[in-house]
Parts: structure tokens; sequence; C-alpha cells
């Protein structure tokens, strides 16, 4: 059995059966933050190629980490881009976390480039994911229904057109991005504004009537609790250098 789609069947069996997945993201390039978060306990990891500076090596190097633990590794690419995506995949990321969809035929796209034909339009090339050829018939046969897809939801556009994201076969579960969508909104940081939490709603509301996981990426610890406790599944409940900033910072303000 190849782990990594192992981990993604459970991820995607816990979303079915009703359960929450509770997510790290990770942006330092040190594969070492891979094994800690993945130790205490977190469900999933999103290897953050959008906003940080890992290359290519060192995101195969985080997806090698990711099999020691029972986190899943995704990859967030930087970009729209199929051929981006594939390479991805094909080190071994069982789906991905995409910024900036807008559209269902976007979130369409997104689906097409995960799977191999005839539901996709994905080369054939797995590499390291058929672990170097050893279960590559394991790996084609059973890639397209492991897949991870998550669109994150974060323009006025998104939201407009949340049925038509949330309504496409192969779609995970979609997260929203607080910080550009309060941006994208005109209440940049003010997310108990009515108009915040209004689209926050029309998205959660889409994903119940379509039957599709509700994700979001969550600003404080009270926040991801509240979260949570409305239903919501796919939580992203911070990243590896806020951990690091909050507990340096208590640690100083408590010895000083």
């Amino acid at each position: 059995m190849i782990r990594e789609l192992e981990k993604a069947r459970a991820f995607k069996e816990k979303l079915v059966a009703g359960e929450f997945v509770l997510g790290a993201q990770i942006g330092f390039d040190d594969t070492s933050m891979v094994e800690i978060l993945a130790r205490a306990g977190f469900d999933w990891l999103v290897i953050d190629t959008e906003h940080a500076t890992h290359d290519l090596a060192n995101v195969k190097a985080m997806l090698q980490a990711a099999v020691h633990g029972d986190a899943v590794a995704l990859v967030r690419p930087l970009r729209l881009d199929a051929d981006e995506i594939r390479r991805y995949l094909d080190m071994g990321s069982p789906g991905v976390l995409w910024p900036f969809v807008e559209t269902g035929e976007q979130a369409a796209a997104l689906v097409s480039a995960c799977r191999y034909p005839p539901a996709g339009i994905r080369g054939y090339g797995p590499r390291r994911a058929a672990v170097y050829g050893f279960d590559a018939d394991e790996y084609f046969g059973s890639a397209n229904d492991a897949m991870i897809c998550i669109p994150i939801i974060e323009t006025v556009a998104a939201i407009e057109n949340i049925d038509d994201i949330v309504a496409v076969d192969g779609i995970t579960g979609v997260m929203i991005g607080p910080m550009d969508l309060s941006i994208a909104l005109g209440v940049f940081t003010q997310f108990e504004s009515k108009t915040y939490v209004n689209a926050v709603q029309r998205v959660r509301e889409a994903c119940e009537r379509h039957g599709k996981a509700m994700g979001t990426g969550c600003y404080s610890p009270e926040h991801a609790v509240a979260c949570r406790d409305l239903g919501d599944q796919i939580l992203l409940a911070g990243t590896d250098e806020a951990m690091m900033r909050q507990a340096a910072t208590a640690i100083v303000a408590n010895l000083r």
C-alpha cells in the first residue's frame, strides 16, 4: 500500500463521517517542521509555496519527511498552473490547496489537473508518488479517487460563484482565506463585521447544499474553536512562524 494515498483516503473518510481535520501551514524550509507538527497531532499540513521560499528540492524533502508521520502533507501551489500541480503530485503530494479560485470552471480545472484521463488531463510520470515505479500500477489505479482538491475562497467573485465552485465533482471541500477575503470585501481583518460574517455564511450554506466540507484559515485559537463548533470541518489552525512567534513571546513575557 502507498502510505500517502492511504492517509489521503483516511482524510477524506473523516470528512464524509462528519469529523473535522486540524491543519497547520509550513513556511519555514526546515523539514523538522513537518516532523514536529505531525508528531504534535495535526491531521494535515500545508507546504506553502505561494508565500514562502520552498523550492522543488525542499518540497520533495518535506513530502519525504511526512511519510514518517500520520499527517497528510499537501502542497499549496503559487498559481492556477496544471503543469506546476502535476509536478507536485508526481513528487508525492496527494492533492493541493489551491489559492484564488473564483469560478466553477477554475474549480473544474483544478480537479482535472489532479486526475489522470479520462477523468482529467494529468500527464503520466508519478516518480516518487509511485515509489519510483515499484508501485506504479497501484498508484495509477488509486490516485484519482484519493486526490484531495481544496480551493481557497479569497475574493468577492468566489463568493458570488460559490455554488458553482462547491458543486464541482471531485472538490473535497473549500477553505476561506480570511486575510485576502477580508481585503477583497473592504474590511481588512475585521472578521466580526457583518460584511465578512455574511460572506463566510454564504460559503457555509453552499457547502451544506452540495454536501461538501467547509473549511477556513483560522486567525486565532478562539476562532478555530468557534469554527469547529459551527461544524466547519477543514481547519487550518495556524502557521509554523505564528506558533513560534507566539510561544517565544509568551516565554519572554513570563520571564521578564
